[in-house]
């Protein structure tokens, strides 16, 4: 017995040098919203970049994937690829519906519907659990819990 608890715990010595590296959170991609109700998508880090897109409304859910000086390279629920000045942007958890379903009471399928919310709905997220997420909706000022994997950008939303 003496035997098999030292091999055990040799085991577990030299395959905890195996262990892949452990990410952290900040260096992840990151869900954020356009702060102003006009900001430009460039192609590049720069002001010398030309503009690729112009945002008319606050409030666009962008995914953060990559930053540079003042900068950062964001993605769009459409796909869209570009660059943005970090002043535009606010770090307010946003993201869109991307299948309809009923907004809940509790973050369970058997929980009171509250409002039925269709695709491409403009929500702020409160916190995620593994697989619901409370959100609000501003304007009608709901509040519940959604499906976490029908919400835009959910892979990158962290949980609370």
């Amino acid at each position: 017995m003496n035997f098999y608890f030292k091999l055990c715990v040799l085991i577990l010595f030299y395959s905890y040098s195996y262990l892949p590296n452990i990410v952290l959170a900040e260096d992840l991609p990151k869900l954020v919203s356009i702060k102003t109700s006009k900001a430009n998508l460039r192609y590049g880090p720069g002001k010398n970049y030309p503009i690729k897109l112009i945002f008319i409304k606050k409030n666009v859910p962008l995914l953060v994937v990559d930053k540079f000086e003042h900068w950062r390279k964001v993605l769009t629920s459409k796909n869209t690829v570009g660059w943005i000045h970090k002043s535009q942007i606010t770090m307010k958890q946003r993201t869109i519906t991307l299948k309809p379903d009923y907004l809940r009471k509790k973050p369970q399928l058997s929980s009171k519907k509250i409002a039925f919310l269709y695709d491409n709905v403009n929500v702020s997220i409160v916190k995620c659990k593994l697989y619901w997420c409370k959100i609000t909706l501003n304007t009608r000022k709901f509040s519940g819990w959604y499906i976490k994997k029908f919400l835009w950008g959910s892979n990158y939303i962290i949980i609370k």
